[in-house]
């Protein structure tokens, strides 16, 4: 063997093997040649031999006097006859022989051949070793598969390719076919000559010698090495796609046009809420999934027209009967036989309830900003209105056309700051002053005054349940819901009715919260006001709490009833809902959260102090001139030293050139550069004993956290009357000094969140 390089790189160069025919040829000339000259050596002999006994032939007794010349075959004696014949025959059994032996050989070489072409062509690797597993023979796909010559091959032991792991088990497989006679079919690696290695299939028998015993073995091997390599990446490919499809988050499933599950994944078994996937698959989508079966029909529609479909939004129920929104896109899967929907469905409830919930908080926080903003001048301006017409009503006698003047006027300005508090209230933006108080009390309170307001023709009934429990609210702002839901029960009975006011104990569950976007499970009491009137349609429904919406005649509704009603239930930490068919009236279910606090004592309940005047020294600081000046004049008419200043920055000047004391700031909240709360923390040090109270017109974050006044501070709502400045100017300076006032309503003990906004409907 010698090297050659061919391209840089050593190679081996070798002439190609003798074919088994030419070898043939070349042996069987050979001995062609060497059977002609046995004969021919043979007849020289007999002849020889003939010649040597011929001349003693002529006396013989019956020849004497023959020429030996004239003596033919049949006169010879019958020894010589034999010799000859034994000579002839012996020389035909040559020729014949090797005519056998030529067939015999021919047909070998033919098999041979044919081995050869077998196992040189062949894929797979075939091998004979013996009991030691020592190498006898290799097919040249050996050199093939894994690169080695077969010299190499025959220089080395089988097992020195096979690799560590696998060498036990491939002798076991040996030694079980020593024993059987069959080898068992098996896997093992092989090191390929440049150092891979290889998956063999191997399958190997037993040759058997004469005595029955184990000779040597026939292994035949095939390279499934790229197929392994296939079928691991095709299983890899399968866990992936498997993983995606069990692990995804969405629901996915494979269905026929009627409706027939054929495979689902463990997203779309939880969305639905079955136990199993194999429960789901006895499903049938129209039967038991779409909530409205005309919706399965035409998604099969799209997809017989489309061949596909995208982001449909469908309704689907799940096991327990709770209704979700799900989006659907779809594709067609074929097979050899039919073809069938998969589908990628997403459970879009909670985004879609979301959705409604941001536009009602754009659409409150649009009207809030703008009721927030103008709220405090307006009240500014009715203030200063009503202030002046009861000064001026005092000048007037009844009965006269001026005083009458007046009252309309003192009328009219009532309801502007009536429809100033709604747009505060169904903003969230007045400010809660909550106590713990009983539904049932509230209620009983108000039994005498509600049947003026729903009028005769409709009947109140009351179904009070008294074992409710208690909640804390604003019992002003709750007064102010039964009368709007009282009042709407009214106009929609205008030929009579019955109108109920209910209270109970209730626990709202998961699957309540689930059913009624905006609840939270917990423990709550009921309030429900129900009527027999006229109904609404589902589409009224989904906008009655909306701001400005009425189905009122116009000038006959401002349509912040029902929106005052739910920010006022929102910003108390409850839940409203509605049910309602059209012609079978419409029932209210208000829930307030349950508290286990006892109810506020008779003496925690605003008393008017007995007199209101004082003298005391008052630091007035208001922005808006007339109503400073119609404050200072309040104050000052009841016998109060009044200072007064524009801002906080003259509100400072002022105390500091005041020598005496300063028992009351009487502050507006929100005024161009020092708020007033900045405003009474700076003076605070110069007079530890000054009491503060501030007035505004709505929410303001500096004094009131998430609608609720913080605990001991002091707010008098705008627009306020003479009366109501003055009682509370007095309640706050008879105060006494551990900052508990006489007769007053009792504070939170801490700030109360105002509504669940983020679940708000």
């Amino acid at each position: 063997m010698s090297l050659t390089k061919t391209e840089g790189m050593p190679v081996k160069s070798s002439k190609p093997p003798e074919s088994p025919s030419a070898h043939f040829r070349r042996m069987d000339r050979r001995e062609w040649w060497l059977w002609s000259a046995a004969v021919a050596v043979t007849l020289v002999l007999a002849f020889g031999l003939a010649s040597f006994l011929l001349p003693g032939l002529s006396k013989l007794p019956g020849l004497g006097g023959v020429d030996s010349d004239e003596i033919t075959f049949l006169m010879l004696p019958q020894v010589v006859r034999a010799l000859l014949g034994l000579v002839l025959i012996f020389d035909i059994y040559t020729l014949y022989q090797q005519l056998q032996i030529h067939r015999i050989r021919r047909e070998l070489v033919r098999r041979e051949e044919l081995f050869r072409l077998i196992s040189e062509n062949a894929a797979d690797l075939i091998a004979v070793v013996d009991i030691q597993g020592n190498r006898i023979y290799n097919s040249l796909s050996y050199e093939k598969v894994l690169g080695y010559s077969a010299e190499e091959l025959r220089n080395s032991s089988s097992f020195e390719q096979i690799h560590p792991e696998d060498r036990e088990g491939v002798k076991e497989a040996a030694q079980e076919a020593r024993v059987s006679g069959i080898g068992r079919p098996m896997e093992y690696r092989i090191r390929h000559k440049d150092g891979t290695w290889r998956t063999l299939e191997s399958t190997a028998s037993v040759i058997r010698n004469t005595k029955g015993e184990p000779e040597k073995l026939v292994v035949v091997n095939r390279d499934v090495t790229d197929r392994k390599s296939a079928a691991e990446a095709l299983r890899r490919s399968e866990a992936n796609f498997r993983s995606v499809i069990v692990d995804a988050p969405y629901g996915i499933f494979r269905a026929n046009l009627s409706g027939e599950f054929l495979m689902v994944n463990a997203a779309l078994e939880k969305m639905l809420g079955y136990g199993s996937q194999e429960e789901l698959l006895e499903a049938n989508l129209a039967k038991s999934i779409y909530r409205y079966p005309a919706e399965h029909q035409k998604i099969n529609e799209l997809f017989l027209r489309d061949k596909h479909f995208k982001d449909v939004e469908v309704e689907w129920k799940r096991k327990d009967g709770a209704f979700i929104t799900v989006r659907c896109s779809g594709w067609p899967v074929k097979d050899e036989s039919s073809t069938y929907i998969e589908v990628f469905a997403e459970d879009v409830t909670e985004r879609r309830v979301l959705e409604r919930q941001l536009r009602m908080a754009q659409k409150m926080e649009a009207v809030g900003r703008l009721s927030g903003g103008i709220a405090h001048d307006f009240n500014n301006l009715l203030g200063v209105i009503i202030g002046y017409i009861q000064v001026m009503k005092r000048s007037l006698v009844p009965g006269n056309s001026s005083y009458e003047y007046a009252e309309e006027i003192e009328k009219a300005s009532q309801r502007a700051v009536s429809l100033t508090r709604q747009l505060l209230a169904f903003s969230r933006q007045q400010v809660l002053e909550p106590i713990i108080l009983n539904l049932n009390t509230l209620v009983s309170d108000m039994e005498k005054m509600l049947p003026r307001l729903i009028g005769e023709d409709i009947q109140l009934n009351l179904l009070l349940d008294p074992a409710i429990g208690q909640v804390k609210a604003d019992p002003g702002q709750i007064e102010q819901v039964v009368m709007n839901l009282a009042v709407n029960s009214r106009d929609a009975m205008p030929d009579g009715g019955k109108l109920t006011i209910q209270t109970a104990n209730a626990e709202l569950d998961a699957a309540f919260a689930r059913e009624h976007a905006g609840s939270i499970p917990g423990q709550y009491v009921m309030l429900a006001v129900t009527d027999t009137g006229t109904g609404m349609d589902p589409e009224t429904q989904a906008q009655i709490f909306e701001p400005f919406f009425t189905t009122k005649d116009r000038d006959k509704g401002t349509g912040l009833g029902l929106a005052t009603v739910y920010g006022v239930v929102k910003q108390s930490s409850g839940y409203i809902a509605v049910d309602s068919e059209k012609g079978k009236g419409a029932s209210f279910k208000i829930y307030l959260p349950r508290i286990e606090q006892p109810v506020a004592t008779q003496s925690e309940i605003n008393q008017a102090p007995l007199t209101v005047r004082g003298c005391e020294t008052i630091l007035l600081v208001e922005d808006a001139e007339p109503l400073r000046k119609l404050a200072h004049m309040f104050l000052r008419d009841n016998g109060y030293q009044v200072l007064t200043a524009a801002d906080g920055s003259e509100a400072l000047q002022v105390a500091a050139q005041n020598a005496g004391p300063i028992h009351l700031l009487l502050t507006d909240v929100v005024m161009p550069g020092i708020n007033g709360r900045v405003l009474a923390e700076q003076l605070a040090p110069l007079h530890p004993a000054m009491k503060v109270l501030y007035m505004s017109g709505y929410t303001d974050s500096f004094i009131a956290g998430h609608g609720v006044l913080e605990e001991g501070l002091h707010l008098l709502h705008k627009p306020f009357t003479e009366e109501a400045l003055m009682r509370k100017v007095r309640e706050l300076l008879d105060a006494g000094q551990d900052g508990k006032e006489k007769g007053n309503r009792a504070r939170p003990e801490t700030p109360v969140l105002a509504g669940r906004d983020a679940r708000s409907n």
